[in-house]
């Protein structure tokens, strides 16, 4: 797929899929005694020994701060976390692709594009999974499809989300309109870390719910639909604020760039309010970012684990994490975001 237009660039963060398998021979993670659970592991660490170079995490062996890291990158979830001895994960060496193993179900394999591309996301991780699929007896039914723990993923098993920047929509109400709409279509709403989660900073993630009776290409194409449809409605209502509104929200931008680069001592709450507000002139065109993926990167490196472990402040006060993060917000964010013309 060629470059997303720039207007979809603006609205659509990253793109992941996710696929949920479970073991034939096995019974779902929630039976799972430690014995059964470590040798799922095993088999899987094999089956992975011949594929890319996957690193291995063991959930029991993390620290709190570590196990955190991975969450906020979205490589695994709270639930992962929560298994501990029972658990694992498997990383690829771009933090792209992960593994988890013995979460809801034995495998949950995921893939996370930075952008929009569902097809290349998905060509991605069916390539594991056939591969993995070829070493391992995958639960799987003529009539019903993959077995899974939960009965909304059975069928294709498959999770295609599209993490979203929606601040118009958000803004109006104009969102809550939409949700009937999108789950009419089989798809919904959950915030920045999925299900059980509230919005961060006007991020929703969008995926489809139902995975029986439809083919991943009907899927994946029905999530193209409602993605460029929400990035239209999207688009709109930023036009609309801007004529009622450009100058407050002028306004507004400008003084949170203003404090962010002016600052001696910056809380994480502070940062996350004020980056909201960079990210919202960004899309509204009174900021131009000189690379759109490293300002995003540069805001989930400033997520609290990340941001501890990347700096060296693991056992830090919170005031010295304050001071740090304001001298490195100071220095920079100018050099990622520039006034437009």
């Amino acid at each position: 797929m060629a470059q997303a237009p720039a207007f979809i660039q603006t609205t659509v963060t990253s793109t992941r899929i996710r696929l949920a398998r479970n073991l034939a021979a096995y019974p779902f993670p929630e039976r799972l005694d430690e014995k059964l659970a470590g040798e799922i592991v095993y088999l899987v660490e094999q089956g992975l020994k011949e594929l890319d170079e996957f690193e291995k995490q063991d959930m029991g062996k993390l620290s709190r701060e570590e196990a955190t890291l991975l969450q906020e990158q979205h490589l695994i979830s709270p639930a992962l976390i929560r298994k501990k001895n029972l658990a694992a994960a498997f990383l690829s060496a771009d933090r792209s692709t992960s593994i988890m193993v013995n979460e809801e179900d034995h495998l949950r394999e995921q893939y996370i594009y930075k952008g929009f591309d569902l097809y290349k996301a998905y060509e991605h991780i069916s390539a594991i999974d056939e591969a993995l699929g070829e070493r391992l007896d995958f639960a799987y039914d003529k009539k019903l499809g993959y077995l899974t723990a939960c009965p909304s993923n059975l069928g294709t098993g498959m999770r295609a989300s599209v993490m979203m920047f929606l601040p118009a929509l958000a803004r109006t109400d104009e969102l809550k309109g939409f949700l009937p709409t999108l789950k009419a279509g089989g798809l919904t709403v959950r915030g920045v870390f999925g299900e059980g989660t509230a919005a961060e900073g006007y991020s929703y993630q969008v995926s489809n719910e139902r995975t029986l009776g439809q083919s991943e290409s009907e899927i994946l194409d029905q999530m193209v639909r409602m993605t460029m449809t929400l990035c239209d409605l999207e688009i709109r209502a930023r036009e609309e604020m801007l004529k009622v509104e450009k100058i407050p929200l002028l306004d507004e931008c400008l003084r949170a760039f203003g404090v962010l680069t002016n600052c001696a001592v910056l809380t994480h709450k502070e940062l996350t309010a004020g980056m909201v507000k960079i990210r919202l002139g960004m899309a509204l065109g009174f900021f131009k970012a000189r690379e759109a993926l490293d300002f995003n990167d540069f805001a989930a490196d400033m997520r609290p684990a990340s941001f501890k472990l990347k700096n060296g402040l693991r056992g830090a006060s919170e005031y010295e994490c304050n001071l740090m993060r304001a001298e490195i917000v100071r220095r920079v964010l100018p050099e990622l975001v520039v006034r437009a013309d």
